[in-house]
């Protein structure tokens, strides 16, 4: 079966479109980049109605640098930034405020509140339960600004007549996958279950919108979109956009098309994308499970299943017998427990930027490579507070150990090993909570480039960190669905897309390992004692 995938990876700071071709291998990819504006301190947005001209853009233009045509392109897959929102009128189509970042924190207060206010039904009917119990009960998820609903609820009661239109069904509200999909399709009001499930107002258990935490954020329920599987039918991209009509198969929040794209498909598998910060995803299986070491619970991703028609009876036969030739679609659902930490890509660029160590962020390693170890130096990245499984926005960052003999080249080891400290911490927390042990790490990003690093990471872990060949790791994932939706793509062709770059081993010794993780854990505890 010939065919293209179109993926739109729709970033933060970028749109891109990446064409695939029917053995997932990507042929051809444009990008174009998109403005953050930060009116006010804590307030982080972007103009909606630029998200989707730069997609569309590089949408066609990818399709034209290819020297294909609209008629090759069997599906559109997409990938998008999560927790972000936009809202806009349901009769043109037209953005009625800024698109809200998932990291604007103007929210931060109102959630303080929120949180310590009662709630007056939890989802098991007691009463008196705090309302961020309740939210992590309902979600998996923590009462924070960095996911949607504090967003939502800020735009309503900050825009009375917002509030207005939306008591009157007039207007429409979704992360940015709905947005795309709304402009693409002329008028579909969907949202993968993915996104959904970063919104702070989806019941993971039950699947479906919660009416307790709609009512407690003030959100009206006919203002979100319909939550579809990942693999749903999106709808097709409206007349005259392209040559022809073009499904839209397969939504994927970023994070979760990574752990596909990583092929993480089964329960203890994990990814850890090591961008600005990292996001560490590991799935669970089938059951979702809260965390009781402060991680996150969220839907990996959804997936049609049809059970096959019996091989030993005809249509004919099974029309006769009164069978259904098929059942229902089950709509299997896999979850997974997600980690975040601030700061990893982040700290070389304040060594390069504000300490002016090198000029280049690829030089960290060569820099870290003059010297064997720290030395006992341990830079603490808490510039932004500490993420998972710590949570302390109060701690600040420091660089303990020093003596007259440290150099540079100390300190740039020492931010290398406190990005693996960080990813042995959150992985650690999510080993306590799923039984499936870890056998392997697989990883992307940029820093994911940093052999210095990823083998500290493999020793530290004890297990081997893969790194794979093709690190457009995000896009490949919803290609990978949407190819597996059409039939494009079978499990073979998903295996054989996933090739290793580079496995490391761990070859540390358990005593130095034993003493880098007590030098860590030490510089935390002092952190801890000095709040």
């Amino acid at each position: 079966m010939a065919g293209y995938i179109l993926a739109l990876d729709q970033g933060t700071t970028s749109s891109r479109a990446i064409l695939y071709d029917d053995h997932a291998r990507p042929i051809k990819m444009v990008q174009q980049p998109t403005t953050l504006q930060t009116p006010k301190a804590g307030f982080v947005e972007q103009d909606a109605q630029q998200i989707w001209q730069t997609q569309i853009s590089c949408a066609h233009d990818v399709i034209n640098q290819a020297g294909l045509l609209a008629t090759d392109v069997t599906s559109i897959a997409i990938t998008n930034q999560r927790e972000s929102i936009v809202i806009w009128d349901k009769k043109t189509g037209k953005p009625l405020a800024p698109a809200i970042i998932w990291q604007d924190r103007r929210t931060a207060n109102y959630c303080k509140t929120l949180a310590t206010e009662s709630a007056t039904i939890t989802a098991n009917g007691s009463p008196d339960d705090d309302m961020a119990n309740e939210v992590r009960r309902i979600t998996g998820l923590r009462l924070d600004p960095y996911f949607s609903a504090s967003k939502i609820a800020w735009l309503l009661e900050n825009h009375p007549k917002l509030s207005a239109r939306a008591s009157k069904g007039e207007i429409a509200v979704g992360t940015i996958d709905s947005w795309l999909i709304y402009k693409l399709t002329g008028g579909e009001h969907v949202i993968d279950v993915t996104n959904a499930s970063r919104t702070l107002l989806y019941d993971i258990h039950k699947l479906a919108w919660s009416d307790a935490l709609c009512a407690r954020f003030a959100i009206p329920m006919n203002i979100l979109p319909k939550v579809l599987p990942s693999d749903g039918d999106f709808g097709k991209t409206k007349k005259g956009l392209f040559a022809k009509q073009i499904p839209i198969q397969a939504v994927l929040g970023d994070q979760q098309a990574a752990l596909f794209g990583q092929g993480c498909l089964d329960a203890g598998m994990a990814k850890n994308t090591y961008g600005t910060g990292c996001f560490m995803l590991m799935n669970i299986g089938q059951q979702p499970k809260l965390s009781e070491h402060q991680l996150l619970t969220t839907i990996a991703w959804q997936r049609k299943s049809h059970a096959p028609r019996p091989d030993n009876l005809s249509f004919d036969q099974i029309v006769q017998s009164g069978k259904r030739m098929l059942q229902p679609p089950k709509k299997e659902v896999t979850y997974a427990l997600e980690g975040s930490v601030f700061m990893a890509g982040a700290i070389v660029q304040w060594l390069r930027d504000n300490l002016e160590m090198f000029q280049q962020s690829g030089e960290v390693e060569d820099l870290a490579r003059q010297v064997d170890s720290s030395e006992g130096v341990v830079l603490l990245p808490a510039f932004t507070g500490l993420g998972a499984p710590y949570w302390r926005s109060d701690i600040s960052a420091s660089i303990t150990g020093m003596s007259r003999g440290t150099t540079k080249a100390h300190i740039a080891r020492a931010a290398l090993e406190a990005v693996a400290y960080q990813t042995y911490d959150v992985l650690i927390a999510m080993q306590k909570d799923s039984p499936h042990p870890l056998t392997e790490l697989r990883v992307d990003g940029g820093a994911a480039n940093n052999d210095l690093l990823m083998q500290f990471q493999a020793d530290l872990l004890d297990v081997p960190v893969l790194r794979p060949r093709d690190t457009e790791i995000t896009a490949k994932g919803a290609a990978l669905l949407a190819g597996l939706k059409t039939g494009l793509y079978d499990e073979a062709t998903m295996q054989a897309s996933w090739q290793v770059d580079r496995t490391f081993e761990p070859s540390m010794s358990a005593d130095e390992r034993e003493q880098h993780l007590h030098k860590w854990q030490q510089a935390i505890k002092r952190a801890l004692l000095k709040i």
